[in-house]
């Protein structure tokens, strides 16, 4: 079993530990016991699903919902039900895609440096076909990221007010503004988000790896700020840089 296989084995892995004596998932926890990269892997995907979890758990159905099924049910004529009309079904998928939203932008932040990661990841993972990360007036930032010898955990050419003032593309994330910013070094895009450190600690250590459909992730924090760089490689690519 490669770190691939395991990983598909293992994203169907509760959060809360429920599966650890399920022999299904035997051999790819083994391998995660013994793999750092995948160890970290699934540390991030937990934390990611431990706040997804606890976040829907607070979603409430609209009220009258059961009363409105029951009545449709008994009703005698052979009409469509109202919650199968194509309007309602329209509704019905609004809300869900708004509160899948939610869920990305608002969890991963609070939980930890693995948690913003996971974000991260999965951001760039669904949503790079749409990504604006090109704005106008920082192309000297991004030219020195492309080029920067020093690791970007040491020192990093950006700052959150240049990102703002040029309108970079803007995440709500637990409640922050987190900037997106590309740029392309040696023939590999990445993408690098920015945002206030918010409640992960100072010296929360790092990177923490997290991946999604190809995409790796690598998060890391200074006295202010929490940063992830995501790109379309193995992690290896991102640990040379920071």
């Amino acid at each position: 079993m490669n770190n691939e296989e395991a990983k598909f084995i293992l994203s169907a892995y509760r959060p809360d530990g429920r599966d650890a004596s399920d022999p299904r998932f035997a051999e790819a926890l083994a391998q995660a016991a013994r793999d750092p990269e995948l160890r970290r892997w699934l540390e991030g995907q937990r934390a990611f699903d431990r706040a997804v979890a606890a976040r829907i758990a607070d979603l409430a159905p609209p009220a009258g919902l059961r009363e409105a099924i029951l009545a449709g049910a008994r009703a005698s004529q052979p009409r469509r039900a109202w919650w199968a009309q194509p309007g309602w079904i329209a509704a019905a998928a609004a809300v869900v895609l708004l509160a899948a939203a939610g869920l990305r932008w608002a969890v991963p932040a609070e939980e930890s440096l693995a948690g913003f990661a996971a974000f991260a990841a999965a951001d760039s993972s669904d949503e790079h076909d749409r990504h604006d990360g090109f704005p106008a007036g920082l192309g000297e930032v991004q030219a020195r990221l492309a080029s920067q010898t020093a690791p970007f955990g040491q020192t990093m050419p950006v700052s959150l007010e240049d990102l703002r003032r040029s309108r970079c593309r803007t995440l709500r994330v637990a409640g922050r503004d987190v900037f997106e910013l590309c740029f392309n070094r040696d023939g590999t895009w990445y993408h690098l988000y920015v945002g206030e450190r918010g409640k992960i600690p100072p010296g929360a250590g790092g990177p923490a790896l997290a991946s999604k459909d190809g995409y790796s992730a690598a998060a890391w924090t200074d006295a202010r700020h929490v940063y992830a760089l995501v790109a379309h490689a193995e992690p290896a690519a991102l640990r040379r840089l920071i």
